[in-house]
């Protein structure tokens, strides 16, 4: 069996989530062991039929949190980047916004990744300085209450997503992109599943494994072979 650090797929990884502990108010992050993730509010642990453990949200004030300390490599601001993971929505939360990863200082600084009203999912930028405060990236039809694989790769000054539902099907789905800024720095900590602060936009469902890469763009074909590979979790 290949090293961690071996696999290809690996290469220039800074953030990887299984959640193995079950239990527990930290979960440990496998790429870089020193990043603490700490469990705010207590989202609660959940075994899926297959035996896979999530976490799910309320929508109300649950969510992970990582220091700025810890997450350096996650600033952005300049180069590409991308991102993967397992969410589910639930349509008690179609009129919410949820942030499902950010870094970011409103319209000043970093970046976010969140699920708008009526299933649109978008990748932002916030940059004080320029013509204009944000600029970002967006795609479609992102349905409730079913899991789906999300892959995001920005790609200089554009993005595209990736999705794999769990019916089998993958596929580069339509994205529409401004023409991206780079992110200006940011200290703010990362949170999954809602806003930068913790104040608002918090996640109601649940998301398994989130990955981010620094200084690459995942290709189609490798988005794909983590997703085929971690589909049956989600089919039973």
């Amino acid at each position: 069996m290949p090293h961690y650090d071996a696999l290809d797929i690996n290469r220039n990884i800074a953030l990887d989530l299984p959640y193995r502990e079950g239990i527990g108010a930290r979960t440990e992050d496998i790429a870089r062991p020193t990043t603490l993730v700490t469990l705010v509010n207590t989202p609660p642990w959940t075994t899926l039929d297959s035996h896979l453990t999530v976490l799910s949200y309320d929508g109300v004030s649950e969510h992970l949190r990582a220091s700025a300390a810890d997450t350096t490599l996650l600033d952005f601001t300049s180069g590409n980047y991308s991102i993967a993971g397992w969410i589910y929505l639930k349509s008690g939360g179609a009129s919410m916004s949820q942030d499902l990863l950010s870094r970011f200082v409103l319209s000043n600084n970093g970046w976010e990744l969140y699920s708008y009203t009526n299933g649109i999912i978008t990748l932002r930028h916030h940059h004080a300085a320029g013509a204009t405060t944000r600029t970002g990236a967006y795609s479609l039809n992102w349905a409730f209450d079913t899991w789906y694989f999300i892959g995001v790769s920005r790609d200089g000054t554009s993005a595209q997503f990736y999705r794999g539902t769990i019916d089998g099907s993958f596929s580069a789905v339509t994205t529409i992109s401004d023409a991206l800024i780079d992110p200006e720095a940011c200290v703010s900590n990362l949170y999954i599943s809602c806003n930068n602060g913790a104040t608002g936009n918090f996640h109601y469902g649940m998301n398994w494994r989130w990955r981010i890469w620094f200084d690459r763009v995942v290709a189609e074909a490798s988005f794909k072979q983590i997703y085929e590979k971690e589909l049956r979790w989600f089919q039973s």
